[in-house]
């Protein structure tokens, strides 16, 4: 259960990352970068040059049993489309699914 829900959300970041255009933002360079990782927590977070910031955290909760626990995520990403305007995607996930809230930040 839980290595399928990680495999999601890899998918889900790279699909949110290939939808970017190349151009300028292909020559864009990690400005920040932390990781953390304790077994049963996770964080991370980065930011590019080009204005895209991610940021998520992730805990697994134990259930009644060995194979009844479930992982907790949350976080959020943001970046300027080519009009200027910043847009911002927040989400939690856990058992009961995946919750994001979209808006436009300026």
């Amino acid at each position: 259960m839980q290595s399928n829900f990680m495999w999601l959300v890899a998918f889900l970041a790279i699909g949110i990352c290939l939808a970017f255009p190349a151009g300028e933002d292909a020559q864009a360079e990690t400005i920040k970068l932390e990781s953390e990782n304790t077994g049963d927590k996770y964080s991370f977070a980065y930011e590019t040059s080009n204005g895209i910031s991610r940021t998520e955290t992730g805990e697994v909760k134990p259930g009644a049993g060995e194979e009844d626990g479930s992982l907790s995520v949350q976080g959020s990403t943001s970046w300027s489309a080519p009009d200027g305007k910043k847009y911002e995607i927040s989400f939690t996930a856990d058992e009961t699914g995946y919750h994001p809230k979209f808006r436009l930040v300026a």
